[in-house]
């Protein structure tokens, strides 16, 4: 028991230590295990299994009564940003992020209608680098982002009679970010360890309309997030800066709604499709970087004046995600799935900016999950398809990086978990 208690422990940690992810459907991941991922997240309502709990509660563990699985998801984005004016065309370094996740379901007793669950994985996120990024007509530095959000969910499921079930779930969230902004060069910035813990709730139920149609729908609640505890260092000149405390203000992960219905044609053959609304417009439309402990405020106001806050021009709009997911059991043993996933961008043209560039819309997915009896592994392939934006916004103060700057993003993930009832 101690052993199987440091290793959940252990892990735990892995997954809050784990990089960011950069973003899919806005700064979320499409889905949150190895099959909802192979079904391009249209999971709300399909039964659930060990790692269904980040999902709709009502639907996990309807696949076995007790069991965990372990996962681990290899997300690694390509970008490039671009100015025909400038003459810049920079690809963004090569990073792979890894995304461990761990999660456990059990069913109260054989006949007992109440499941309990528990689910550590990484909700989303995002990260860029790109060096060599010119900062006049002879000097170049880098500019960078790593934005993480963490989660663990506690979750009771009730099933009221043969068609209905109600979950309920307790969320806690950890996010970190990180980011610079010419950190070598006169007036540039470095901002590292801005942290902050943030709670939500979600609601799920599921209805079985016959055996062959399902229902589903889940409701998660804003989780506001203050990021402290930060430091910022302002480069003056040379080799000097000035340290300063930073906090950034406004920053919220959004609340959320998804309708789903799970078709299941045949004893084979199960086709779910989904329907999300995020609300960006809420949580990210000016978020501002404050900083302190200085001897004079760092930060241009636009009108010759100095100030201690640089606000992020954001102005993310809310964002309606359409996910529609197949599987197909070949036999007892083998099942493959594929889907496709499309959420309209949620950053604004004149708006967009390299750090934060959360602007893929289309996926496609393939999974295989191999049935063993007790032992099961599940393997998912996630394509991004390239997206591209240009901000041709003049305005300085909302767009540092001058009109025309066009970002172009794409992503490969490859997700892998392995699962055991017992």
């Amino acid at each position: 028991m101690k052993k199987g208690l440091n290793f959940v422990v252990t892990l735990a940690v892995c997954v809050v230590f784990a990089g960011s992810a950069l973003a899919t459907n806005g700064m979320n991941m499409i889905g949150y295990s190895v099959r909802s991922s192979g079904m391009s997240g249209a999971d709300a309502a399909a039964d659930g299994s060990f790692a269904g709990v980040a999902g709709n509660p009502a639907t996990m563990g309807k696949l076995a009564d007790r069991g965990m699985a372990i996962g681990i998801s290899l997300l690694m984005p390509k970008l490039n940003v671009s100015n025909e004016a400038m003459g810049l065309d920079l690809d963004g370094e090569d990073q792979i992020f890894p995304l461990p996740y761990l999660a456990y379901t059990q069913r109260l007793g054989s006949d007992s209608p109440w499941i309990l669950g528990f689910e550590a994985y990484a909700q989303g996120g995002m990260g860029v680098e790109f060096k060599n990024f010119p900062t006049g007509a002879t000097t170049s530095d880098k500019i960078s982002s790593n934005v993480m959000f963490m989660r663990f969910t506690t979750a009771a499921s009730y099933q009221v009679n043969e068609a209905l079930t109600l979950g309920l779930a307790a969320i806690g969230g950890y996010a970190k970010m990180d980011f610079a902004m010419f950190p070598e060069s006169p007036g540039g910035m470095d901002v590292t360890d801005l942290t902050d813990i943030g709670f939500a709730g979600r609601f799920g139920m599921q209805y079985k309309v016959c055996d062959r149609m399902t229902l589903g729908a889940v409701y998660t609640s804003e989780s506001s997030l203050d990021l402290s505890g930060g430091n910022a260092a302002i480069q003056t000149g040379g080799e000097n800066a000035w340290d300063y405390t930073a906090v950034m203000e406004n920053f919220a992960w959004p609340q959320e709604a998804e309708f789903g219905i799970a078709l299941q044609p045949t004893s084979k053959l199960l086709i779910a499709v989904d329907t999300k609304w995020i609300n960006w417009s809420s949580t990210m439309d000016v978020v501002s970087l404050v900083v302190g402990d200085g001897t004079l405020p760092p930060f241009s106001d636009g009108q010759g004046g100095s100030t201690d806050t640089m606000p992020f021009q954001m102005k993310w709009e809310d964002q309606m995600v359409y996910a529609l997911g197949i599987e197909y059991a070949i036999n007892e043993m083998n099942t493959v799935r594929a889907g496709f996933n499309y959420g309209k961008s949620p950053v604004p043209d004149n708006y967009l900016s390299p750090l934060f560039p959360a602007i893929v819309e289309k996926h496609v997915t393939l999974g295989y999950g191999l049935d063993l009896g007790n032992l099961g592994f599940d393997l998912a392939y996630e394509l991004g398809l390239e997206n591209t934006q240009t901000n041709n916004n003049d305005n300085a103060m909302v767009n540092p990086f001058g009109p025309g700057i066009t970002v172009s993003h794409s992503q490969n993930t490859i997700h892998f978990e392995t699962a055991y009832s017992f």
